[in-house]
């Protein structure tokens, strides 16, 4: 089973939004992007359908006492600059759905059905005999061209080739 995972953007090395934040600070928008993440709930952080206080925030990202005034700073600082918004007592990281989209195609079900449907196609392919001997023809005719390369230690002149390759068609395929 895989572990759940969010998308943490470059840009955000070089973003004045963050950069402007102390590295605690950004350890508490970090954490709190996770546990966006973790709520399921297009950016809001909730318990079900209620929004998480404060309190329950600091809980969830496990800070304690000691950092809590980073987390609050934090808080204050990204709401001001438009990254945080309260909305009925629920804290929202504003275009969090948006930034952590997954395609359609990257799903879980929808991979599991390509693989599904890869590994059906595999099985239920057969070869023809027309298959069988197209790849025996090939196999023999590659094993002699090697063969008779290494009995006149040199390559093989086109001539040579057409020979061969007609030698091997009769022999495999009777013409």
């Amino acid at each position: 089973m895989s572990l759940p995972w969010i998308k943490m953007w470059l840009e955000g090395l070089d973003d004045p939004k963050l950069t402007r934040l102390s590295l605690a600070e950004r350890g508490a928008w970090w954490g709190l992007l996770m546990l966006a993440g973790k709520c399921s709930s297009g950016g809001k952080i909730v318990s079900g359908d209620v929004g998480l206080d404060m309190d329950e925030i600091a809980d969830a990202l496990h800070i304690k006492t000691d950092d809590r005034q980073a987390l609050e700073a934090m808080l204050a600082k990204m709401e001001k600059r438009g990254s945080l918004t309260w909305n009925d007592d629920v804290l929202i990281v504003v275009h969090y759905e948006e930034r952590q989209k997954i395609p359609p195609s990257a799903r879980p079900e929808a991979v599991a059905k390509r693989v599904r449907d890869y590994r059906d196609r595999r099985k239920e392919h057969i070869p023809t005999e027309e298959e069988k001997l197209e790849s025996e023809y090939q196999n023999k005719l590659a094993v002699a061209k090697l063969e008779k390369k290494g009995e006149l230690g040199r390559p093989l002149t086109d001539d040579e080739v057409k020979e061969l390759t007609d030698k091997i068609r009769r022999e495999v395929y009777g013409e």
